[in-house]
């Protein structure tokens, strides 16, 4: 279980406050705005109200005693203010979401460990979906590398993965397979392909584009 501060009970906030709550997390969520932090306080652990680009308020928190402080302001100069009295603070690890290429740049001078930009990276996570008609899920990892929910290539079908060396012959990893709505680890290298089952694939966009082609 993680400790976690969640600033800003907004759309992207108060949603990822509530996830990381349902999977078992102590999370506190702290807002300026009593309508929303009392919407959204019995779905997390604990909500306080207050404004914090006020480094004092901040300081009340015990910012140092979070693994995982989330900026979710959606206002350019806020966002920035608090992220860099979070530096100050010695918060171990601070995620920040950013609205614009500039956003993230200016969080990551400030002090930001990580920056989130749900829509430029939602917006290419559909894109990559919808290129290709074989792609059905996608999940990326790093800027190079993601996981790919595909259907096998048509030459793979009635093999097993040991027989292909898929991942010396095609620098991709098969990590599962689908069936229906249920996913499967796939342990054994003698896993064969079928024409029926989604399979569940980590490797590079390039290598990917050349096995769904």
């Amino acid at each position: 279980m993680k400790s976690i501060l969640v600033i800003g009970a907004g759309k992207f906030g108060h949603h990822i406050a509530e996830y990381l709550c349902d999977m078992g997390n102590d999370v506190m969520l702290v807002d300026k705005d009593p309508t929303l932090v009392n919407e959204y306080s019995q779905s997390v652990t604990t909500a306080e109200i207050g404004d914090y680009t006020i480094k004092n308020n901040l300081e009340a928190l015990g910012i140092s005693d979070y693994d995982y402080v989330f900026v979710c302001v959606g206002d350019f100069q806020n966002s920035l203010i608090i992220t860099d009295y979070l530096k100050e603070l010695n918060a171990r690890c601070i995620i920040a979401k950013a609205n614009s290429p500039i956003h993230e740049r200016f969080l990551l001078k400030n002090g930001a460990d990580r920056v989130i930009y749900p829509e430029r990276d939602y917006a290419y996570t559909k894109a990559v979906e919808y290129d290709k008609e074989s792609i059905f899920e996608f999940f990326q990892l790093s800027n190079e590398i993601g996981i790919y929910e595909i259907l096998p290539p048509d030459n793979w079908v009635g093999k097993t993965i040991s027989r292909l060396n898929v991942r010396k012959m095609h620098n991709v990893s098969v990590i599962a397979y689908k069936n229906g709505n249920n996913v499967i680890p796939i342990n054994s290298p003698e896993y064969e392909f079928s024409r029926y089952e989604h399979i569940v694939v980590m490797g590079n966009k390039k290598d990917i584009d050349k096995i769904t082609k």
